[in-house]
């Protein structure tokens, strides 16, 4: 895998965190190159990053005030890892897409994947913004789609792409309007008698993936079955599903995503339940849960990419007790029985159909 890079003169070390042995992906793209080609001439001191996701922008413009909109906790470990390797102060003052940010002169981003997010940042941005705010958002070409330009021109009256370069572009963004349609950003879904809702940019926006119906649908917890953690929880549908079938279980949801962990707290509020956004089981207690389910990601913004998944399946099996299970549901393509026989002393596939597979292990030992 690539790791440095030469920018204004100066070589910087990037890697990516969680760390791949896929070695064509790097820890920036072209695109958010790009967008420091643009400023490089900007004489503006405080800068608003979103989307930094391995922390290419906190190292090359350290000398300057950023504040860093952060969605993932594995992004704010990336952002460390880099400010480290490259001998930078690793304070970073760090927001939410849900926080006022004060003041914005000048936004970066990196455009993600979903078209929801992004309209979450520029809401943000167009709140504490006034005639002069812009924003400056890359995007490699293979990935675009007009729907971000209808987006961007609900909230600036400027709305102008760059040329090409090297399979990127910029979208810049000037003259905030003075007016826009104000929007609470959140998706109410329906799920049974029960109405859900998960904020903009959470997986599967306006209806439960069918993967999770599936699982959902085949999903008994057994009495004795009273901790459970639910991993990579989403909106933490499947967690509700395991308190309405026994009210006595306590639940502990984990996703990275932090408006996945919000919007299980308010799927979640008033039951036993503990919320943690990080991306892997590091911190839990080791055998300290009777079942673990799962409808583990495999896609990491437009990558496809199982090595996520098998990391957090080697956390499922050291926080299990003694004969705990862990029940997942996966695309039956991604052959993870295979991977989870070598962790767990028995694996099988209790359910299927055309696409997907429900997978049971056991801790023995």
């Amino acid at each position: 895998m690539e790791a440095a890079v030469e920018i204004n003169s100066k070589t910087y070390q990037l890697e990516r965190y969680p760390k791949t042995f896929d070695k064509s992906l790097r820890a920036w793209s072209n695109a958010e190159l790009l967008v420091l080609e643009y400023i490089a001439d900007k004489n503006i001191e405080h800068l608003h990053l979103f989307n930094d996701r391995f922390g290419v922008w906190n190292c090359t413009l350290h000398d300057k005030k950023l504040t860093t909109v952060w969605t993932y906790a594995s992004q704010q470990k990336a952002i460390r890892q880099n400010l480290e390797l490259n001998k930078l102060p690793v304070i970073v003052d760090y927001k939410t897409p849900l926080d006022d940010l004060g003041k914005v002169e000048l936004a970066l981003m990196k455009i993600p994947k979903s078209i929801e997010l992004f309209e979450l940042f520029l809401q943000q941005i167009h709140k504490v913004s006034n005639e002069n705010t812009e924003a400056v958002c890359g995007f490699m070409t293979k990935y675009f789609s007009p729907s971000f330009i209808k987006v961007a021109e609900q909230y600036f009256d400027e709305v102008t792409q760059s040329k090409a370069w090297k399979k990127a572009r910029l979208l810049i963004l000037k003259s905030p309007k003075e007016s826009i349609l104000k929007k609470e950003f959140i998706n109410t879904i329906q799920w049974k008698e029960k109405l859900l809702q998960q904020y903009y940019g959470v997986f599967s926006s306006g209806s439960i993936d069918i993967g999770t119906q599936f699982f959902l649908e085949n999903l008994i917890v057994k009495p004795e079955e009273l901790k459970i953690l639910d991993v990579a929880s989403g909106n933490g549908i499947i967690a509700y599903e395991v308190v309405e079938q026994n009210p006595q279980t306590e639940v502990t949801v984990l996703d990275d995503f932090n408006l996945a962990i919000e919007s299980s707290k308010i799927n979640l509020q008033g039951k036993k339940a503990q919320f943690l956004c990080a991306d892997t089981l590091e911190g839990i207690e080791k055998a300290s849960f009777d079942l673990v389910v799962s409808n583990p990601p495999f896609h990491f913004e437009h990558e496809n990419n199982i090595e996520i998944a098998l990391n957090l399946f080697r956390g499922v099996k050291d926080c299990l007790k003694t004969n705990g299970r862990f029940l997942l549901v996966a695309n039956s393509h991604l052959n993870y029985s295979t991977h989870l026989s070598l962790l767990f002393e028995s694996v099988s596939v209790v359910n299927q159909n055309k696409k997907f597979q429900i997978i049971e292990c056991i801790k023995k030992r």
